[in-house]
This record gives structure tokens, C-alpha cells and sequence, in this order.
């Protein structure tokens, strides 16, 4: 519309300019030739009187004929330049010096040896009232431009509602929908504006019926429907993840089982079935409390009144302090007749290593847990107090990680993400430490670099070696991890922004920044402007562990997202579990219309890619593709694509 109205104020000012010239024109002939033909009417007047009357009877009835057509002075000479007869108008002598004059000289067709000198004032600069029709036109010349813009106002004012309507149009067309509210009363056309209102209404409510869908498919495939913790199923999936990963060699942890009264028997018992499943309630808040302080925690309801708590990288003597606090903790809880409050809990605690099966962990589990049944009472019973502890403390976690950062930052080894058509899309940067021969997992001692406030200092020497790496190694996309809690630091986002903004355009865009899905989405209103920025940058935005938690896919339309990374327990076995593939084609479907693309993480089998690829997953990675390297100097001069 902006563009419309320029063409017609161009032409409205054309139009204008032309008819201006063109009366112009007209008027100044018209004038001129008006002025003609009296000074010729004159002539003629005399050239006939001469034949019947001398000169001097002229005076009588020439001056109001000189008068008429402006005639200043009147001279008839003879061809000698001999002045005949001079007849000068006495109101019009002081013009003669005041205003410009011209002068003509006429034959006298009937006295041939006669010559009439006429001076006579300029039609437009000679007279007063040339003079009010020259302010007239300048007056016109004036009126128009304010004739002008006074319209072009109004015409703006007319399709101000048409410009606003397409402006709104223009963003929905970029995909800001989201932020598109609904058209203002001065929209125009209305049925058009109204139209608007009503489909983006609708697809608001399609949008949160989809979100609501997409919950309800992580619940099914995810969570116990009765307490709302995860299900078995999930929590298996993560326990072998965690056993099975290659990657994860030397991990170890702790499992928890936390056997609760049997409330159904109760309930059918004592039939007090709103006390019963409000004291069970209390007790499923109290665990969940417990298990939340501890980061990369996982809780579940294992079956019926069996909880089982995943507690990877934790030692048995950081669980043995868990249960005890748990079993202190029951001093708080309601007193209730029907429950024995000295027999309500009892734990088994057993350690895992990586290699173990996760059959072989939840049978020794169950065994511990059987044992602190039959001893009674509330307690505890560890299985296997033989196993090597390889837990830390607080002080030689600090010395570690402390004197990783002094040396230069963690190392770094690369994995590739391969689209389906068997090309690298980028490389994931994954950090590791070392602790003497022991090769430490950022899953490990990252939740101590946050514990102990080291996250900001570990996150600057991780982004400037990525960043020095991405400039040696061009043509590559880099991942790189980046905690939440360091963005969201002033001074971090500050210092982040400056290092961007020293590298070449070229290199930011081959920088991939990858967050945690929980915490893209516990932070979405903090992030958004700062993740707006980075991808304003250049850079480009990764969201992992999709799946990990209960959580909306609205982030995928208010964020730029690029890639959206499948958690790896949802990977593995995809093939025989119907309720992830159904959690993946969901996710897919909500990606859809975005730059978003979807990639599996942890990939290890063929039959496992075949199934995700199938399913529309547009690329993976795991060690069915290829496994992490250390990032070398050979490597970041030669980096071939993989092709599967």
C-alpha cells in the first residue's frame, strides 16, 4: 500500500504539473493575442478616420480605445520617421515608468505612407490588474501542493486500514503467528479483517488441542498415569541406556527401590479410601522432593507400591545418606491409625557399573529390597557392599575440576550427525576430563561444575576452544553445549556477545548452540530474546533430550529452532516399542511448517535406524554411525564425510 500511494502522489503531482503548464499556457496566449487585436483594432480605427477627419479630431474617441487595450502612448510618423500626431494618456504616464512596456509600430493599410508607433504595458507585468491575476496563479500554484497532501492525507487515512491489514498479513506470511493479534477496528476490508480473526483463532486452538495431544502421547509413553512419575518402562529404558552405551564405559551409579505399603489392600481392608490415597499422595511429594536435589535423578513408579530412584554417577555412601534422610524424613508425615508409622518404608540400594545388564541391577535391587522388608521396620539394605566405590567428594571434585580449568578447559572429542542421505549436517562437540587414567563424562561432573558455582568460568573455556576450533576447521558445523544457568548471567551474555561478534559472518553460521529441552522450556520467557539474538548473529539453535521430561512442543514455533535431538532411551529398541514411535511421529508432525528437523540420538543398530528413518527422522547419531574421536590437529584438517 505504501507503494500505491507513492505511484499516485507521482502521478497526482504529474497530473498537476502538466494542467498548471498547459493554463499556463493557454492563459498567456489567450492574453496575448486579446492584446493583438486591440492595438490592431486600434490601428484600423485610425487608418479609416484619417480618411475623413485631420489627426487633431482623433483625441475625442481614441483615448478610451487606448485605455481599453492598455496604450500608453500614441505616435503616427510618416516614413521619414516624422512625427505626425502623438497622443499620450495622462492617468497612464506614471505607469509608463512604473511597470514594463512594449512598443509596436503598425502600417496604415489606407494612409500607406503613415506609420503607427503604439507603447502599450505588458499584458501580465504592465497593469494592476495583470498584477491580481499573476498573484491569483501564484495563489494556485500554492493551493495545489496543499490541495495535494490534504488529499493524499485523507487517501491515507482511507486505506490506513488496508495498509494494517497487510502489514498483519505480511507477518503471518514470515510465520509470526504467534505474536499476530487480533486486527484493529480500523481494518478494512472488514469481512477480510474478520476472516483473519476467526483462522488465526482457529489455529490457536488447533495449536494448543496439538500441544495438549503431544503431552498426552509423552504421558502414554512416559508416565504413570496414577501418580504422574515415570513408568517403568521409561525408567528400564534409562537404566540400560545408561549400561549399554558404549560411550559410557566406566559409568557407574546407584539404583534405589522404595517399597511403600500395599494402599490397594488397605484400601479394600479398612475402606477409608480418601484418607489412604491422601497419605500415599504425601508420601510419592516427600520422595519427589528428595530425588529433585540431586541433578540427572530419575524417579519412578516401578509397580504397584514399588518406587525405584536411577541416581547415575552417585556412590553408595551418598545413597546410604539418602535413605537415611528419607527414613528421618517420616517424623514429619501425618499420623494416621491406619498405618504403622515404624513400618512404612524400606529401601534396597545397589550400585551399577557399566557392562552390567539391567536385568542383572534390578534383580540384585529387588533382593536388597526383600531383605529390608524382612528385617522391619523402617531402614535400609545395600546389596553387594563389595563393589569399588568410585564416588568423590565435595573437596576432590573441586581439586579436579578446578585444576581443569587452570590447564585450558576440558578436552574435546567430536561425533558426527548424519543426515539420511548419509551427509555429515555437524559435528557435536563433546567435553571430557581426566582424572589420572579415568576418562570422566560431562553427565558426570557436570552437575558438580553447577553445584559448586564453577559454571560460567567452565562454559568460557569451552565456547573460546569451539570457537578457535570452528576457525581452523571451516566447512564444518559445530554443536556445542551450553548450560542454561551461564546464558542467563548477565556478564556471561555480555562476554558471549562480544566473541561472536569478532568472528566472520561465515563462522557464525556454522556455530550450533544445543540446550536441554527441560530447560529451554522451564526458561522459555528469559530465553527468548537471547536466543532470538544468537540466531540474529548467525547461529543456529539445537534443542537435546527431547523426551527426557514431560514437557510442550509449543517452543518449536516460538523458537528458531533448527534440530530437535531425540533422547537416546527413547533410541533404543525404537523398533519394538510402538508408544515411542508414536511419541516421534507426534513430534515430527509438530515440526512441521518450521525449520525444525528431528534427529536421533544414541542410534546403534541397524534395525533402529531403519525404524526411525521410516517414521521421518531426518538424521541420527550414535555409534551405528560412527563413534567420538578426540579432536586432533589431523582431524581438523581433513574431516571426511561419512556416507552410511
Amino acid at each position: 500500500m505504501t507503494k500505491f500511494s507513492s505511484l499516485m502522489t507521482v502521478v497526482l503531482v504529474v497530473v498537476i504539473s502538466l494542467l498548471f503548464i498547459i493554463g499556463l499556457i493557454t492563459i498567456v496566449d489567450d492574453n496575448l493575442q486579446q492584446v493583438d487585436n486591440q492595438l490592431h483594432a486600434i490601428v484600423t480605427s485610425i487608418d479609416q478616420a484619417l480618411l475623413v477627419q485631420p489627426p487633431e479630431r482623433l483625441r475625442f474617441w481614441l483615448p478610451s480605445m487606448m485605455k481599453a487595450a492598455g496604450v500608453v502612448l500614441l505616435e503616427i510618423r510618416d516614413l521619414d520617421h516624422n512625427l505626425q500626431y502623438s497622443l499620450r494618456l495622462p492617468e497612464l504616464m506614471s505607469a509608463e515608468d512604473d511597470y514594463v512596456h512594449h512598443v509596436m509600430q503598425l502600417p496604415l493599410m489606407q494612409n500607406a505612407d503613415f506609420r503607427v508607433n503604439l507603447t502599450y504595458l505588458d499584458p501580465f507585468f504592465g497593469s494592476p490588474r495583470w498584477i491580481f491575476s499573476t498573484i491569483a496563479m501564484v495563489v494556485a500554484m500554492a493551493c495545489m501542493p496543499a490541495l495535494l497532501v490534504f488529499a493524499l492525507r485523507r487517501f491515507r487515512r482511507k486505506v490506513a486500514g488496508h495498509e494494517q491489514l497487510e502489514t498483519r498479513a505480511n507477518r503471518i506470511l514470515r510465520g509470526e503467528r504467534e505474536s499476530v493479534a487480533r486486527g484493529s477496528v480500523r481494518e478494512w476490508p472488514d469481512s477480510a479483517s474478520s476472516a483473519f480473526d476467526q483462522l488465526l483463532s482457529d489455529l490457536a486452538d488447533a495449536r494448543e488441542e496439538r500441544s495438549r495431544l503431544d503431552t498426552l502421547i509423552r504421558a502414554f509413553a512416559a508416565q504413570d498415569a496414577e501418580t504422574g512419575l515415570s513408568n517403568r518402562l521409561f525408567f528400564d529404558n534409562q537404566l540400560t541406556t545408561q549400561l549399554e552405551d558404549a560411550e559410557n564405559v566406566g559409568t557407574h551409579g546407584v539404583v534405589m527401590m522404595i517399597r511403600l505399603p500395599d494402599f490397594d489392600t488397605l484400601q479394600e481392608t479398612h475402606r477409608y479410601a480418601n484418607e489412604l490415597r491422601e497419605y500415599r499422595n504425601t508420601l510419592v511429594n516427600m520422595l519427589s522432593t528428595f530425588v529433585m536435589r540431586y541433578p540427572s535423578a530419575l524417579l519412578a513408579r516401578y509397580f504397584n507400591s514399588d518406587f525405584a530412584v536411577l541416581l547415575p554417577h552417585r556412590s553408595l555412601k551418598e545413597a546410604d545418606i539418602i535413605a537415611a534422610q528419607l527414613v528421618k524424613a517420616l517424623d514429619i508425615l501425618p499420623i494416621t491409625p491406619l498405618i504403622d508409622r515404624e513400618d512404612v518404608l524400606h529401601i534396597g540400594i545397589c550400585a551399577y557399573a557399566s557392562g552390567q545388564s539391567s536385568e542383572q541391577v534390578m534383580e540384585s535391587v529387588e533382593d536388597a529390597t526383600r531383605n529390608a522388608v524382612l528385617q522391619g521396620g523402617n531402614g535400609w539394605c545395600v546389596f553387594d557392599r563389595q563393589v569399588p566405590d568410585k564416588g568423590r567428594g565435595s573437596v576432590k571434585w573441586r581439586t579436579l575440576l578446578e585444576r581443569t580449568l587452570a590447564k585450558g578447559g576440558p578436552h574435546l572429542c567430536q561425533k558426527p550427525a548424519v543426515t539420511r542421505d548419509g551427509v555429515v549436517h555437524h559435528r557435536e562437540i563433546m567435553p571430557r576430563i581426566t582424572d589420572g587414567d579415568q576418562v570422566l563424562l560431562a553427565a558426570e561432573y557436570m552437575p558438580l561444575v553447577q553445584q559448586l558455582g564453577l559454571t560460567p568460568n567452565y562454559d568460557r573455556l569451552l565456547v573460546s576452544q569451539i570457537i578457535a576450533l570452528s576457525a581452523s576447521w571451516s566447512q564444518e558445523t559445530l554443536a556445542m553445549p551450553v548450560n542454561v544457568d551461564s546464558l542467563l548471567q548477565r556478564p556471561f551474555w555480555r562476554w558471549l556477545q562480544e566473541v561472536l561478534l569478532q568472528c566472520p559472518k561465515q563462522q557464525r553460521q556454522r556455530i550450533l548452540f544445543e540446550l536441554a529441552e527441560s530447560d529451554v522450556c522451564q526458561y522459555i520467557e528469559r530465553l527468548r530474546p537471547i536466543l532470538n539474538t544468537l540466531v540474529g548473529l548467525g547461529c543456529r539453535l539445537a534443542v537435546t533430550q527431547a523426551g527426557l521430561t514431560l514437557v510442550s512442543t509449543t517452543y518449536i514455533r516460538t523458537l528458531q529452532v533448527e534440530v530437535i535431538k531425540l533422547h537416546p532411551g527413547l533410541v533404543r529398541r525404537f523398533e519394538r516399542r510402538t508408544e515411542n514411535q508414536l511419541f516421534v511421529q507426534s513430534l515430527i508432525e509438530a515440526c512441521k511448517g518450521t525449520s525444525a528437523n528431528v534427529f536421533a540420538a544414541g542410534v546403534r543398530t541397524q534395525e533402529e535406524w531403519n525404524t526411525l528413518a521410516s517414521r521421518g527422522v531426518y538424521g541420527g547419531q550414535g555409534d551405528f554411525f560412527a563413534a567420538s574421536i578426540p579432536v586432533s590437529d589431523e582431524l581438523k584438517k581433513y574431516s571426511p564425510r561419512h556416507r552410511v
